[in-house]
Order: structure tokens, then sequence, then C-alpha cells
């Protein structure tokens, strides 16, 4: 039995990826902030993770070694977005000029891009030798088909989640780190989730693959 593992399993996009798995029989780490709102099943593996705090983060690490388990695929999917708090002032601060807070847009980058790189790095010594490292990504993030004014943290956030992402598939290949055979950006599209919300937006729906090898 393969196992996976994916952050932000509660909701949205994770939930949907953390359902297909356990159809296929895979065994499933599956993290939330509250584990309460993830799903019951025989080869789920419900952990706490809140990806704002760094305790968080190094505590699930922990609880994830402990499991003995080597993870085949890692799937970096929990994310923030300043508008889901509902604070307007809070959010215009991520996304104009005018009102730019730098402390303000760093919680996107953390959350979608920092602390992302420092599970990976927590959990290189238990990926398995054909192990996929998978970062869910955004045509936001793209810098050529940038189109749209402002939104400064979503954006920053996953160009720089891109390009960690290439940074880390290079060391892949120029030394023996880790076993993990590949790492991805990919592009899901639009979903009508939470985060998406309920219409489509307008925009490249590219999708972008950075990988050492297949």
């Amino acid at each position: 039995m393969k196992t996976v593992l994916v952050t932000g399993a509660a909701r949205g996009l994770g939930k949907s990826i953390a359902e297909v798995f356990l159809k296929n029989n895979w065994k499933l780490i599956a993290s939330a902030r509250d584990i309460s709102k993830l799903d019951t099943h025989k080869n789920l593996i419900p952990l706490e993770l809140d990806l704002t705090s760094e305790d968080s983060l190094k505590q699930f690490i922990e609880e994830v070694k402990k499991l003995n388990l080597e993870i085949d695929l890692l799937i970096n999917n929990a994310g923030y977005n300043a508008k889901d708090i509902g604070d307007n002032d809070y959010f215009q601060s991520t996304f104009r000029i005018e009102p730019f807070s730098a402390k303000a847009v760093d919680q996107t980058l953390w959350v979608n891009a920092l602390m992302p790189m420092q599970l990976i790095s927590g959990l290189l010594k238990v990926l398995s030798p054909e192990s996929v490292v998978l970062n869910i990504s955004s045509w936001l993030g793209s810098i050529t088909e940038k189109k749209a004014a402002g939104h400064y943290a979503y954006s920053g956030s996953k160009a720089l989640l891109n390009m960690f992402t290439r940074g880390f598939a290079l060391e892949l290949e120029k030394s023996d780190i880790s076993k993990c055979q590949s790492t991805v950006a990919l592009n899901p599209g639009w979903m009508r989730t939470d985060m998406g919300g309920g219409g489509r937006v307008k925009g490249p729906m590219k999708r972008c693959f950075l990988q050492k090898k297949f």
C-alpha cells in the first residue's frame, strides 16, 4: 500500500484529492487545523497542522516520523488567501499598492511558500525512493502571464513557491540529499471552493510543471 500525505485535507481541493487516494486504496496522512473536520476512514491518519505556527509544523513532522511510514507522494495543498479573513482593510493591504503592508503580505508568503518548503525539508528522510513532491500552485503565480494589477500577496506567494520548487528540483539533480525522484508545481485551474469562490475567474488556466524527471 502506497502512502500519500495531503495538507489542508479538510475542505476544498485537498478534501477532493484525499477522497481520490482513499478510493484507490492508498494510506492517507491528512492534515487539518481542526482534525474533527476530516472524514474517517480505515486508511486515513489524521494529524493536526496549522501552517501559521512553526511549532505546529515541527510537531507535525515529528508525528509523521513516528508513524514509521515511507511517503510516496507529498502534496503541499494547504493555502492561505487574505480575502478569507473577512477584513477588507486587511485584504486591500495585500492587494493594492496604496495601503500595501509588508506585515500583512508576509502572512501569505509564510503559509503558501515558506512553510511548505520547511515541511519538505523536515520530511526528506521519510520520502520513498520513487517519491514525488507536488506543490499546488496557481496561474496567478506566473510572471509571464501576469495581466491583472495588484494581487501582491497571493500572486507573490505562488511565484515564490514556483521558484522554490524549481530550486528544489535542481538540488535533487545535483546532490543525494533525498531519495525523492521528482518535484512538481501544479496549477489545478480554478476550483469552486471556499478559496476559489462561486464564479469562474478570468485569466489563463495553463498548468505549469517544474520537475526533475518522471
